[in-house]
């Protein structure tokens, strides 16, 4: 049984000194000298519920006090908006508050223009996985420690992102993010399509092209981005049935060979609980919180720092919204899928237990 140490808005003065008691649990991921990765989702243009800047340069000073060096760091996106590229991924940071003089550590795209990574070989694979190898960003496979901070939300294919999505998806490359989408390529109705080529004009990968008035794909050029999905103004593409469960399974596989890149112990956890929205940090706007803030989890152990997430959003009262949603697993519900999957096949990779002690600090 895993402990998840657990600081409670409710009974918390002071945030930012209950932060700095919070990760003492987990300090023991820092030596003197290591280089650090602080990871997270520095939001997209537009979103506003993101982990606030204040608490990344928290975690930045407390790294430093253990004589640890710091940078803060997240990977470019597959679908063509304001982080695709590592230049304009800055700009957006810095639009949304994370520079190096707000965060005293410098920002670092880990995996350049979404290409700069080392490929990680699975020697495992549970539930059909079909996945061989995973690019890992190079600046996070190279760093000594990693500190993952994660904001506990909704998702449309997951159900929820936290730890392991943060992991899985967002320290590899485009490469790897394309291999995990592939469970949700997007599939055309060719009946609702009326040849308009909006997805072959908007395609960021040049994966389309128009052939006797149907959009066709290129499958060798095309990321699954699934920005096709979102520029079609009939409605004609859709992602196949049963996507959420393969791609939770993808993600997983992802997250343990990130892991594989650092020595046991020196990736620690900090999940967010709070302005909880039913979309990701991806999506701007990403909905009105659902319910009222928790607090921040710390954790060894990914797997069941998300589980004890999922649980308290669960535990934490009516949703703020009219539709009644009831537990387990509200966030999973509110985007008609089950989310546990991603947590369970981290289990079975060995990645950490479901099974976890919610120890208040």
């Amino acid at each position: 049984m895993s402990h998840v140490w657990f600081l409670d808005y409710k009974d918390c003065g002071n945030v930012l000194r209950g932060l700095e008691k919070l990760f003492e649990t987990i300090s023991s991921v820092v030596s003197r000298g290591d280089e650090v990765a602080i990871k997270l989702h520095m939001g997209e243009l537009g979103n506003i519920t993101y982990i606030r800047p204040v608490f990344v340069r928290k975690v930045v000073e407390l790294v430093k006090s253990l004589g640890g060096r710091p940078f803060v760091t997240d990977t470019t996106t597959i679908y063509p908006e304001n982080r695709f590229t590592a230049e304009k991924y800055l700009e957006t940071a810095a639009f949304n508050g994370f520079s190096e003089s707000t965060l005293g550590a410098p920002i670092v795209i880990a995996d350049g223009d979404g290409y700069d990574g080392v490929s990680v070989k699975l020697d495992k694979r549970v539930r059909g996985c079909e996945i061989d190898s995973i690019e890992v960003a190079s600046k996070i496979f190279n760093a000594d420690a990693m500190i993952v901070l994660s904001h506990v939300k909704g998702h449309k294919l997951t159900g929820f992102g936290g730890a392991i999505k943060n992991l899985g998806m967002g320290c590899v490359t485009k490469r790897a993010k394309a291999i995990q989408h592939s469970a949700n390529k997007v599939v055309l109705d060719e009946l609702k399509c009326s040849g308009c080529g909006k997805c072959v004009e908007k395609c960021p990968f040049d994966a389309l092209e128009m052939v006797n008035g149907i959009p066709k794909r290129d499958d060798k050029k095309c990321m699954n981005c699934s920005h096709c999905l979102f520029v079609c103004p009939e409605n004609a593409l859709s992602w196949p049935e049963g996507c959420s469960e393969k791609l939770q399974v993808n993600i997983a596989h992802a997250a343990y060979a990130v892991l594989k890149a650092f020595k046991e112990g020196k990736v620690g956890y900090l999940n967010f609980v709070q302005d909880v929205t039913p979309l990701c940090d991806c999506a701007a706007p990403a909905g009105r919180p659902l319910i009222p803030d928790v607090g921040i989890l710390a954790s060894l152990d990914p797997v069941a720092i998300d589980k004890a997430s999922v649980d308290l959003v669960d535990r934490a009262g009516p949703l703020l919204i009219d539709e009644k949603i009831d537990p387990p697993d509200i966030l999973g519900k509110l985007n008609k899928v089950r989310s546990y999957t991603q947590l369970e096949v981290s289990e079975e990779l060995g990645i950490g237990s479901l099974s976890y002690e919610l120890v208040k600090v």
